[in-house]
């Protein structure tokens, strides 16, 4: 009997324990929870625009003021208008193979560089251009080469920018023509002086496209894509063999003489091959917008294009 109950006892001693142990295990034991599948980032998508969503532009600011409109995609054909920074314009033809675009603003209609647009779609915000810092200019002298006419006869404003470095570098374009000097960093402004291949220059600031340079005593912007760092070796009118494109007839203003030289520059006395009357007819090789390269009594050189009359 007395067995009994002692197993009684204990079971109830168990049974206690137990109760008091499982709300102390409901209050203190979390729940497992499940580990949250990660989900993949979407990637954005360009937002598509309409077709029927009109191209538009925005004249940018320059240094020199306004922009040309050019009646023929080059910067050669006559002027039939000009825009000032921040004019909006309507594009109409523009294409990857040029740099030229048809545009409509002002009421006029004309060709202009894209160099010098901003372009956004009708219904978008149109871009604020941004005003260039007001340069520092100085005045060039006259030239006084005996081409003097050729280039300019009067004082040139030439822009200056801060000097940030001195880096020697080389004429040395893509097609062996020489290398226009300019009074700005753009093809609007006045030619100073052409250079040809493998001359020297020191980069005195660069900008965009354009590099401040030093070309002897002269200071002017040259386009930074036809410098190199390494001389190439200078072209030299030696090919007899080229065909006559045409006959030309040498023309000086006071019916003097022209000289042929042996490299596209008037700088120097040093390359002159024969000086060629006025009046006398001479053959084209090769036609060029500064210097065209003629054969003078069978002497190959280079003349200044503008002494020559083409009939």
């Amino acid at each position: 009997m007395f067995r009994k109950i002692k197993t009684i006892v204990s079971l109830l001693l168990v049974l206690a324990l137990l109760a008091a142990a499982l709300p102390a295990l409901a209050d203190g034991a979390a729940a497992p929870t499940a580990t949250p599948v990660p989900t993949a980032t979407p990637v954005p998508t360009a937002t598509p625009v309409p077709e029927n969503r009109q191209l538009m532009a925005v004249v940018k600011y320059t240094d020199y003021g306004r922009i040309n409109m050019r009646s023929e995609p080059n910067e050669y054909s006559a002027r039939v208008g000009v825009l000032s920074g921040g004019t909006p314009v309507k594009v109409l033809e523009k294409s990857a193979a040029t740099r030229w675009v048809l545009v409509e603003g002002e009421g006029k209609t004309g060709y202009m560089s894209s160099n010098f647009l901003e372009f956004y779609y009708e219904g978008e915000t149109p871009p604020i251009p941004l005003k260039p810092d007001k340069p520092v200019v100085v005045t060039a002298a006259p030239s006084t080469s005996s081409s003097s006419s050729y280039y300019y006869t009067e004082p040139v404003t030439v822009l200056s920018w801060p000097i940030t470095e001195n880096t020697v570098a080389y004429v040395d374009t893509a097609n062996k023509k020489s290398l226009n000097l300019r009074a700005g960093p753009s093809k609007g402004y006045a030619t100073i002086r052409s250079y040809p291949v493998a001359t020297e220059v020191h980069i005195l600031a660069r900008r965009g496209e354009w590099a401040y340079v030093q070309v002897g005593s002269r200071l002017g912007f040259m386009m930074l894509e036809f410098l190199g760092y390494a001389r190439p070796d200078p072209v030299t009118p030696t090919n007899t063999e080229l065909p006559v494109v045409a006959i030309a007839t040498v023309t000086h203003p006071w019916g003097s003489f022209v000289y042929l030289r042996s490299s596209r520059t008037t700088d120097t006395n040093k390359n002159i091959l024969a000086e060629v009357p006025h009046g006398t007819q001479v053959e084209l090789l090769i036609w060029d917008f500064w210097y065209s390269l003629v054969r003078y009594n069978g002497i190959t050189g280079y003349m200044v294009t503008s002494y020559l009359k083409f009939d």
